[in-house]
């Protein structure tokens, strides 16, 4: 509710005492980040100090930069570029590795392995495809047992339980604000002023009846392989775990990489099983 977000969220009163450091408040992510920091702090004022080596291929092998991090990348521009970058953009920066370069990633993968040990057939079948996929030389039957992207993107069951799993389970829960611009806009046929706020939340929109069917709230990987391709193309645009448009989360196809290359390649490798009774993730939410 835009009122209360505006009372207990964005109250300007809270904002300005945060800003001149008088709120002690610091979210567990903020603190990660800042905790992560301290740690190497010797080792990044050094790297402000002195920059990074050159990271041209005619250095020499022995170049600092063979394994620079993005911590140290954030720290280097402060050298390179003292009058832009400062301590505030540095966590800035590491605090959306932490949250958008890696946890949205960790969740949708939970979601996957949560959703398939939660539905036993759907694991097993899972697995047959895999081992089908295999013997007919789809997957490559390397030592490694690793899955590469472009043999997964021939694995329809795959696919279909990890968009089942993004549309269950999308990891951004914020409805994704963005700012009217100043001479309004029409939304739906309404007209919306200038400066309003407004945004679409993933978790609404993909429990949507008229799209997904009566059983939005049933975990159902069936429903992107039944579907006929013009229901299919509705089912896809109304996808919002990433974002849509102009403001796509610019970090899509490396999640998407990550989350359809480990997720064959675990599977084909471990066998799991909840270690006691399943655990009920959406009933614990909710309480």
């Amino acid at each position: 509710m835009p009122i209360l977000d505006l009372l207990f969220e964005k109250n300007p009163l809270r904002l300005y005492l945060e800003r001149w450091g008088l709120s002690k408040k610091v979210f567990p992510a903020t603190k990660f980040a800042l905790t992560r920091s301290e740690e190497r702090a010797a080792e990044m004022a050094k790297v402000r100090l002195n920059g990074v080596d050159d990271p041209r291929p005619d250095k020499p092998s022995s170049s600092t930069t063979a394994g620079t991090d993005l911590l140290t990348k954030f720290n280097a521009a402060m050298h390179d570029h003292p009058n832009f970058m400062t301590d505030t953009q540095v966590l800035s920066l590491s605090l959306s590795m932490v949250l958008a370069g890696s946890e949205t990633t960790a969740i949708s993968l939970s979601s996957v392995f949560y959703h398939l040990l939660q539905h036993p057939y759907a694991y097993r079948k899972l697995v047959a495809e895999l081992d089908a996929a295999v013997a007919q030389g789809i997957i490559a039957d390397r030592p490694t047992r690793t899955v590469s992207w472009s043999e997964s993107q021939k694995l329809p069951y795959l696919d279909a339980c990890i968009q089942e799993s993004f549309r269950l389970h999308p990891a951004a829960g914020l409805p994704l604000e963005r700012v009217v611009p100043a001479q309004g806009m029409d939304i739906l046929g309404e007209h919306i002023p200038g400066g309003t706020i407004v945004g679409c939340n993933a978790w609404v929109l993909h429990r949507r009846p008229e799209i997904f069917g009566p059983d939005v709230d049933a975990w159902r990987p069936e429903r992107w392989i039944d579907a006929s391709s013009e229901q299919l193309r509705a089912m896809k645009a109304t996808m919002f775990q990433f974002g849509a448009g102009a403001r796509t989360c610019i970090g899509k196809n490396i999640s998407l990489l990550e989350i359809y290359k480990l997720v064959p390649s675990f599977l084909r490798r471990f066998e799991v099983g909840f270690s006691s009774s399943p655990w009920d993730c959406f009933g614990e939410c909710m309480s």
